[in-house]
């Protein structure tokens, strides 16, 4: 029988909150807004791919016949899918707008605008985003594909050697891409993808987050005090580690992170701690789908508060806005699910 991992779920709302902040940076200072959300929170994206990759291995682990795992991968894919077309769906007012609502087709016609919406709609499900925000779900879609189909012939520790040497490869590209002519060549040639929002980033997590269940009864007796220090000093190596590179200028991108990254791994390891484990939370299940649902949720409350300050004469600073868009999230979410179990709303529960 598979254990409640409850701590994990409340673990995954704070990433989520971190990750609205992210794009909102509602602290006032801007030093603040780089160290807690640029960087510290990175390790937002990297903590929900390993926990896919964890908790699918925890539940095929005890399936015994092959056939039995193979069926659950496709329908944990399908789940998936069925929450990115939900999104996508309700998203769809989205789509053609940017970040600041400005629209993202302006002056395409003909053959130019039947391209653009073919990317857009089609081909960016596999270089980046179909709306803002959905290369997460796309990303995780893929690189559970790749993981637990491509590669399920390979023992975990080969998978977790790939994995180490993928993500090398890509915090070389992303932090020091803009050293190397080759890289910045064949990035420009590939406008429309960005190696941080693709299954590239998804690939490497999935993989650790499926090696620490696999290797879960021992990583489990890690002492919780020193797991508990290796996040406070990690915390000062990420708020370094962000102005370096921003000083370097040398990063393609600053989505992934190093010590992040490690953060992301350590937190992970603290939510399945023997210890840890003994902590309940009874609402468990309702805090895990409000995360997914803030995940996903935040973007177009984040693009209609851009749309109210550039037409509406509304003032407000980033911080209430980031209040705002909570709320909402919270106040919408409650009332859906509601709905949830209603017949004619059946889609609503593919939204978390």
């Amino acid at each position: 029988m598979i254990r409640k991992y409850d701590v994990l779920d409340a673990f995954r709302l704070i990433a989520a909150l971190f990750v609205v902040g992210i794009h909102s940076w509602p602290l006032p200072d801007l030093n603040s807004n780089i160290i807690l959300f640029q960087g510290i929170g990175r390790f937002a994206v990297p903590f929900f791919l390993m926990t896919s990759g964890f908790l699918l291995h925890k539940k095929i682990i005890d399936l015994t016949d092959k056939k039995e795992k193979i069926v659950y991968i496709w329908l944990y894919i399908k789940r998936l899918f069925q929450f990115y077309v939900a999104w996508w769906l309700l998203y769809l007012w989205l789509t053609p707008l940017k970040w600041g609502g400005t629209y993202r087709f302006e002056s395409q016609h003909g053959m130019q605008l039947l391209k653009s919406l073919f990317n857009q709609y089609i081909l960016y499900f596999f270089t980046g985003s179909t709306f803002i925000g959905s290369w997460y779900i796309s990303a995780t879609i893929i690189g559970v594909i790749i993981v637990f189909v491509l590669f399920r012939r390979l023992s975990v520790l080969l998978q977790l050697l790939i994995g180490i040497l993928w993500l090398g490869i890509l915090l070389i590209v992303l932090l020091q891409g803009k050293q190397v002519a080759m890289i910045t060549v064949l990035l420009s040639q590939t406008p429309q993808i960005l190696p941080a929002e693709t299954f590239l980033v998804a690939v490497p997590f999935i993989i650790f987050g499926r090696a620490i269940a696999k290797y879960e009864e021992k990583l489990s007796h890690i002492p919780i005090t020193l797991l508990v220090s290796i996040v406070i000093v990690l915390q000062a190596l990420i708020s370094k580690e962000i102005f370096h590179w921003r000083s370097m200028g040398t990063a393609i991108s600053h989505e992934q992170l190093f010590f992040a990254d490690i953060l992301a791994i350590v937190i992970l390891l603290i939510a399945v701690n023997k210890t840890v484990l003994n902590i309940k939370i009874p609402s468990a299940r309702y805090i895990r789908n409000l995360a997914s649902f803030v995940y996903m949720g935040q973007f177009g409350l984040l693009i209609l508060a851009s749309i109210v300050r550039k037409h509406v004469d509304i003032m407000f600073s980033n911080w209430t806005m980031y209040v705002i868009i909570l709320l909402l999230l919270f106040l919408m979410f409650e009332i859906l699910q509601r709905f949830e179990n209603k017949r004619n709303f059946k889609l609503i529960k593919y939204l978390w």
